[in-house]
């Protein structure tokens, strides 16, 4: 006991230093370059795989930011159910099915906010990015630039916080206890 009490306010040290980093968090960007334009007006297509998924929910806020550089184009985020039901889904401007005001999506950037973008705060699940153009879209691909953020949350940084302040209180208790009076 009496070396972890005087290892603790190193430990204390080290916690601390991780908290501290992890409320500033990561950030990772890149772009996706020369995306075929949609095939069909308004029409919404997903990617083959899914998003990557989010596990850490209870201890990591994880925000994600999309931008894209068409005017024309709309930009969403749906569930794997959602994928499913416009898979089977007859593919017709008349049914006016999966198409950008029947998608039942997470999180939608509507067409001509593609400047400013889309930002989702990524939750549990399987998800999926789809896009589609208001109209027939001529043949021409677009841009997509792509930011993600992630940062210990508030539940899990008192935590830390809690833990780094009770190791520096056991070396303090222990250094108090060993001095010869």
């Amino acid at each position: 006991m009496v070396r972890f009490a005087r290892a603790s306010p190193v430990l204390g040290a080290i916690i601390l230093l991780l908290t501290v980093l992890g409320t500033v968090g990561w950030s990772s960007e890149g772009v996706l370059e020369d995306i075929p334009a949609p095939p069909s007006a308004d029409r919404a297509v997903f990617a083959d795989e899914p998003l990557p998924e989010h596990r850490w929910t209870g201890v990591v806020t994880v925000e994600a930011t999309v931008r894209w550089d068409r005017d024309d184009v709309w930009v969403a985020i749906v569930d794997e159910a959602e994928v499913e039901r416009c898979a089977n889904e007859p593919i017709s401007a008349f049914f006016q099915r999966c198409v950008s005001t029947d998608l039942d999506a997470v999180a939608m950037g509507e067409a001509g906010t593609g400047e400013d973008g889309l930002t989702w705060v990524v939750r549990p699940g399987v998800h999926y990015a789809g896009y589609g153009s208001v109209e027939a879209p001529p043949d021409l691909s677009m841009d997509i630039e792509w930011e993600v953020h992630a940062r210990l949350n508030g539940a899990a940084t008192a935590m830390l916080l809690l833990i780094s302040v009770g190791l520096f209180a056991v070396g303090v208790l222990e250094r108090v206890h060993s001095t010869p009076s």
